[in-house]
C-alpha cells in the first residue's frame, strides 16, 4: 500500500518535471494546493480502496445481518405465545464482537496517505512552479 502510494506520487512529480524540461509551462504556484489536493485524493482512493469500499458493510455487518435474520426466523428470543426474553439486535451484536471489520482501517489509511502525500507534493510543486506574473518558463 505505502509502496504503491509512493510510486504514484513519484510518477506525478516526475511527469511535472519532465513536462517542464520539455518546454511545457511550469504550473503556477497558486495552482499547487488544488493540484496536490486532487493528486493526493486520487492516491488515497487507489491506496485505501480495499479498506474503504465497504459496499456490503464489511464482515462484521454481514455477520450481524445473518445472526439477526436467524434470530428472527427461528424465534430464538420469542416463544410461540409472543413472550420475548431477549432482543435479537443485542444477540446479533454480541455474536459478532470478535469479527474484525476492515472498514475501521479506512479513515486511518486515508489520513496516513494524504498526510504523507500532500506536504511532499506541495513542496515539490512549490520548488518547480512559477510565480504569477513571471514570464520565464
Amino acid at each position: 500500500m505505502a509502496a504503491g502510494g509512493a510510486s504514484l506520487l513519484a510518477a506525478a512529480v516526475f511527469s511535472m518535471l519532465v513536462m517542464s524540461s520539455l518546454g511545457y509551462p511550469r504550473p503556477l504556484c497558486s495552482d499547487c494546493d488544488p493540484q496536490c489536493h486532487a493528486n493526493c485524493t486520487a492516491e488515497v482512493k487507489t491506496s485505501c480502496s480495499s479498506y474503504c469500499s465497504g459496499g456490503g458493510g464489511g464482515p462484521r455487518e454481514g455477520c450481524r445481518r445473518n445472526i439477526l435474520r436467524q434470530c428472527i426466523a427461528n424465534g430464538i428470543c420469542c416463544s410461540s405465545n409472543g413472550t420475548c426474553t431477549c432482543d435479537c439486535n443485542v444477540v446479533a451484536e454480541s455474536g459478532c464482537k470478535g469479527v474484525t471489520d476492515a472498514t475501521q482501517l479506512c479513515d486511518p489509511c486515508m489520513r496516513g496517505i494524504f498526510g504523507k502525500c500532500f506536504p511532499t507534493c506541495k513542496k515539490d510543486c512549490n520548488n518547480n512552479c512559477k510565480k504569477k506574473g513571471c514570464h520565464h518558463a
